[in-house]
């Protein structure tokens, strides 16, 4: 007697659709895998499993690839995103102190996650807003003009649990700072 043939999951079932249009050998690999964590927010190893069948490429090779490339997650991410700006006016305005500050108070390293699971802290790609150097974009809004205290006070309200949505900077606080900097701009 045979094995019971296993059942397509949803899960499966959406990530084939989001791999319409992409064809095996023509180099899709990383579109399909953009694809997924844009979705997701990370790849699963079921997800790897399936872009693998779809592109007809081993798991391994898409597990290597997915793995290679620090913007893919492998597994699910906290709910607050926190990235540093590495770009050169925030280095000039000290990100590496804002930097250490962040990794001290969520004890991690950039690229991990904070320790209590709450928060990503991941490098960021200069977005040219320098006006706001030295910077860090939490949940893709810019925080702008930070100093190192700041940074910790911000660290510090995000890992007590306050709400990422309502962070930044005061009205008018520092000088110009206001509008992106505090979300409302």
């Amino acid at each position: 007697m045979g094995r019971a043939m296993p059942l397509e999951t949803e899960a499966k079932a959406e990530i084939r659709g989001l791999l319409d249009g992409l064809v095996p050998q023509d180099g899709d690999l990383l579109e399909a895998l953009h694809r997924v964590h844009d979705r997701y927010g990370y790849i699963s190893r079921e997800a790897m499993e399936v872009v693998a069948e779809h592109l007809r490429l081993t798991a391994a090779h898409v597990y290597g690839a997915t793995t290679y490339y620090s913007d893919f997650r492998t597994t699910p991410p906290p709910p607050v995103r926190l990235a540093w700006c590495s770009g050169p006016a925030c280095r000039l305005r000290n990100a590496g102190g804002i930097r250490a500050a962040f990794e001290a108070v969520f004890d991690c390293a950039l690229g991990e996650d904070g320790a209590d699971g709450r928060v990503a802290f991941t490098l960021g790609q200069c977005v040219g807003s320098c006006e706001q150097a030295p910077q860090v974009w939490l949940q893709d809004r810019v925080i702008g003009k930070l100093s190192a205290a700041r940074a910790v006070e911000l660290a510090r309200a995000l890992t007590a649990g306050a709400d990422p949505e309502t962070l930044g900077w005061p009205e008018g606080e520092p000088d110009g700072a206001s509008g992106a900097a505090s979300g409302r701009g």
